[in-house]
């Protein structure tokens, strides 16, 4: 939002500034508005397709697996909206609470509880080991968003040179899978 005048989103949109006005009374309100839409739009597609895609009956980790998956190539197609979504979460946080909550009343958005439900049965099935929930599906959801993120500094500080985006994104899927799954220290019996 910072910098952009409406002028220019008029101009943009191909329609006149006057008709911006008359649908927005300010350009934050305008943002709210292309906020609203570009959230509503992602937990859409991720929900729409977890409900296609999940397999009911399966473990615990071929679910985890499934979720990851999924919510990383929705970020692969929607990454325009993501880093918008990102901005607005660390510009203007309570907004995107406000936002979320919204339109959380709305839908019952009821994902994070059946994760958290995937998890727990997980583990008291033994599949994974005692972890706390919460805690996981922010490392997930962190691990999957990250490259996007600091692609830049991966860029400097590792030397980083993506030819290939697209098998590079596979094998990012499938090392934030490997990691998540399965760690990086050896388990030894206690």
């Amino acid at each position: 939002m910072n910098g952009a005048r409406i002028e220019h989103i008029a101009r943009k949109a191909g329609v006149n500034k006057a008709l911006v006005y008359y649908y927005y009374s300010s350009k934050h309100e305008l943002y709210i508005k292309a906020l609203k839409n570009q959230i509503q739009g992602l937990f859409g597609e991720l929900t729409a397709q977890l409900e296609r895609e999940l397999l009911p009956d399966a473990s615990a980790i071929t679910l985890l697996k499934q979720f990851v998956r999924i919510h990383f190539g929705v970020i692969v197609k929607r990454f325009p909206h993501a880093r918008f979504l990102i901005g607005a979460l660390m510009d203007e946080p309570q907004t995107v609470k406000a936002i979320l909550r919204e339109l959380v009343g709305d839908s019952g958005f009821e994902l994070p509880k059946r994760l958290i439900g995937v998890i727990e049965s997980g583990i008291a099935r033994g599949e994974l080991r005692p972890v706390n929930p919460k805690q996981l599906i922010i490392s997930m959801l962190g691990m999957n968003l990250f490259y996007f993120i600091a692609k830049p500094m991966a860029e400097v500080f590792m030397e980083l040179n993506v030819e290939d985006e697209e098998l590079f994104l596979e094998e990012r899927l499938n090392s934030v899978l490997d990691l998540l799954l399965y760690g990086m220290v050896e388990r030894r019996p206690v």
